[in-house]
């Protein structure tokens, strides 16, 4: 049916002109749309005219203005869209919550971890760098030591010839090997070595004596800036070497060694063992000049920016030195490169003995720095891999059950909606026989079942609308039949004007009145009235349709005793006339049901109007002198009881007098306790008693309903009113 519907609306639209469908299109674009469909036409129109070659320059300064604006507008408009179309959807955006919030703390979790882990292995690579890096000073350090003590008894001078000043001991320095790198400095003309004692803090030359080993750094002489105890990195023609200075006694002589070894690529391979790559870079400004940020190259396809070194060093440069570049991983996106920020490495000009802020750079790997965290204790270190890995997938799987059980028990809320919704428009539609199924036992599940108990009621409410309908429609008819029973009015009898006028408390009420015209009996009953009328007025015992019918019996039966008096060519009698009534009453209806009625005839000729008062109001005579006669004489309520007599009496009408008659409808009403009463009802129309009797009837039932106010009319107002000419 749905689907039926939504085929007829797309042919619907699609039979419309073009034009009729662009506007209707137009008129439902937002004005977020409108600008950013202006924006795209002249994005569009810029760029035919800049394929025309017209002008190009201002083309374009236009396209890029239009693209800057249309940029945040296209945003708003997806964000409508989003929310619009795809948050529509309950279940949606169910699922969107549940993934903001299981899904956002774990990746913000995991990438701050992320972060940290990798700062830390970067800032562990370094510093294990800068730990291998002292472990080989040490290793320096401890060959000048053993030479500074055991030196005499590797050869003498004569015997161990050390390379000549300004040349090593080896023929590459780079190929230099560690004990290569110790050698005794001697002249050239064969001279007394030269011996350099410390005394204090100065070196001082003397003769004779164990001399002064000095390895790949060729002097004659120490520099003046050594210092007792002197270890760490030099630089001496753009080449790095790692130096250590030892003192020591030697035959009661103070023997200072000075031991060096090459920083090439080898000892950087040895450095680099196990961590990865070592880098050392070319110098930079002097250790406290910070300022300003330096692009570093250290790798062939590797830059790192350092902060606070943007100055070349006024004490030298070297050539940058590294190891072997990093292995290739197997598993490159599970174990990734690890760089490490640079560190600054104080290195030593050998010449000028200032400091070169050289750059240490690391690059590793996890699997690396994993290996060389746990190098003492592998034992330990699997087990807290696998308690790691399994923490991980343990909180993992946690995290992938909560979502799935999230999306489930949205399922279930987002099922009901739907179905809910569904529901609706099926009962919208008029299918009230539609009814959601009810799979569970929940609250959700209850909701169904209230649904469905409303749709039940609502097709139950249908047809007692239709019911309720179809009687309204009867008592409408009824209403009608009802009203034609009542006599055309105002009506003229000779020298009486009769009115009557009847306002039910519902569709149909028991309030009767007639007008029975009497003919001359010698033109037969089509001649026209004689003057004779007979009038009626009466108040059935109840309200509704009950009461309805019994006035429509009543008002059969009053008619058929009146016609048959007066083709009888009797005068009608109001007593004879509710004895008759009375009889037919009582054995036509039950013996609850009952009617007060006032009969009276009026002759013209005489002006005489004789009546019999069955148990109703007693009707008023108002004269013109403003004083009043009450009609009472008659009997007992008419139907109740069998064999009832009445009487009856007469009242001459003079000029100007007013028949009221009037049921209790319009004395008994009542506001804050009080009723209307018969006393006010009088005195209203002793005021106003010159009116036309349509006029003074309206105003009648007006005063009283405004009595009444906002309330339900209680009963049936009847008003019946004839004025002698």
């Amino acid at each position: 049916m749905a689907m039926k519907r939504e085929m007829d609306r797309l042919r619907e639209q699609w039979s419309r002109p073009i034009q009729a469908r662009y506007r209707d299109w137009w008129s439902r674009r937002s004005r977020v749309g409108k600008i950013a469909v202006a924006l795209l036409a002249v994005i569009a129109v810029c760029s035919l005219a800049s394929t025309a070659h017209v002008a190009r320059e201002l083309d374009e300064d236009l396209q890029v203005l239009a693209w800057i604006a249309l940029g945040p507008l296209l945003v708003i408009l997806f964000f409508r869209w989003f929310v619009h179309r795809v948050l529509w959807k309950v279940s949606n955006r169910l699922m969107l919550t549940y993934l903001l919030m299981g899904l956002v703390p774990v990746v913000m979790v995991v990438t701050l971890t992320s972060v940290a882990a990798y700062l830390l292995a970067g800032q562990y690579a370094t510093d294990m760098g800068l730990l291998s890096l002292n472990h080989a000073l040490e290793r320096v350090r401890d060959e000048a030591g053993s030479a500074a003590v055991y030196g005499r008894q590797r050869g003498e001078p004569g015997q161990q010839k050390a390379a000549p000043a300004g040349r090593t001991g080896a023929d590459d320095p780079q190929d230099a090997g560690s004990m290569g790198d110790l050698g005794m400095l001697e002249r050239e003309d064969a001279t007394p070595l030269t011996v350099m004692e410390l005394r204090g803090n100065t070196w001082v030359e003397r003769r004779g004596g164990s001399g002064v080993h000095v390895g790949q750094l060729p002097s004659d002489a120490p520099p003046k800036w050594l210092h007792p105890g002197f270890q760490g990195v030099v630089e001496q023609h753009r080449r790095l070497y790692l130096c250590a200075e030892v003192s020591a006694p030697h035959n009661g002589k103070m023997v200072v060694m000075l031991a060096s070894r090459a920083l090439n690529r080898a000892e950087m391979d040895v450095l680099a063992k196990g961590l990865g790559r070592i880098i050392l870079s070319h110098a930079y400004s002097r250790l406290g000049d910070l300022s300003g940020t330096t692009e570093v190259q250290v790798d062939k396809d590797t830059k790192v920016k350092v902060v606070g070194l943007d100055a070349l060093a006024k004490g030298g440069e070297f050539d940058q030195v590294s190891s072997a570049p990093l292995r290739w991983s197997r598993h490159p996106y599970l174990d990734p490169p690890v760089i490490a920020s640079p560190v600054t490495l104080p290195v030593t000009s050998w010449r000028t003995g200032e400091d070169i802020s050289g750059l240490l750079a690391v690059i590793s790997r996890p699997k690396m720095l994993y290996g060389e965290l746990f190098a003492s204790s592998v034992g330990i270190g699997k087990f807290v891999k696998w308690m790691l890995l399994g923490l991980a997938a343990f909180f993992a799987l946690l995290e992938a059950f909560a979502l799935l059980m999230a999306f489930g028990l949205s399922g279930t809320i987002t099922r009901s909606v739907a179905e809910l919704y569904q529901g609706t428009r099926e009962i919208d539609a008029g299918h009230l026989e539609h009814r959601i199924p009810v799979r569970r036992k929940d609250q959700l599940a209850a909701l169904a079942s209230s649904f469905n108990g409303m749709a039940a009621s609502v097709s139950e409410l249908l047809v007692q609308q239709q019911e309720k309908d179809r009687l309204l429609h009867e008592l409408a008819i009824a209403q009608e039949v009802q009203t034609t029973l009542f006599p055309s009015s105002p009506a003229l009898a000779g020298a009486l004007e009769v009115h009557g006028t009847c306002l039910p408390a519902r569709t149909v009420g028991g309030d009767y009145f007639d007008f029975i015209f009497g003919y001359g009996r010698e033109h037969g009953p089509e001649a026209p009235a004689s003057g004779h009328v007979t009038l009626a007025l009466g108040d059935i015992s109840g309200k509704g349709i009950s009461a309805a019918l019994l006035m429509s019996a009543l008002h059969s039966a009053d008619r058929a005793f009146s016609a048959a008096a007066l083709e009888a060519g009797v005068a009608v009698s109001p007593a004879h006339l509710l004895k008759l009534l009375n009889e037919h009453l009582h054995r036509s209806t039950q013996s609850s049901r009952y009617a007060t009625l006032f009969v009276a005839a009026y002759d013209p000729a005489t002006r005489r109007l004789t009546y019999s008062n069955g148990g109703h109001l007693p009707p008023l005579v108002i004269s013109a002198d403003g004083s009043v006669r009450r009609l009472e004489e008659g009997g007992a309520v008419v139907g109740l009881l069998e064999g009832m007599e009445y009487v009856q009496a007469s009242v001459v009408l003079k000029p100007g007098d007013l028949l009221v008659a009037f049921t209790d409808g319009l004395t008994e009403p009542e506001r804050d306790g009080v009723e209307f009463g018969e006393q006010r009802l009088m005195e209203f129309v002793r005021a106003r008693r010159e009116e036309p009797l349509t006029v003074l009837a309206e105003h009648m039932l007006q005063v009283v309903k405004e009595w009444i106010g906002d309330r339900e009319q209680p009963d049936d107002m009847t008003v019946v009113l004839a004025r002698q000419s």
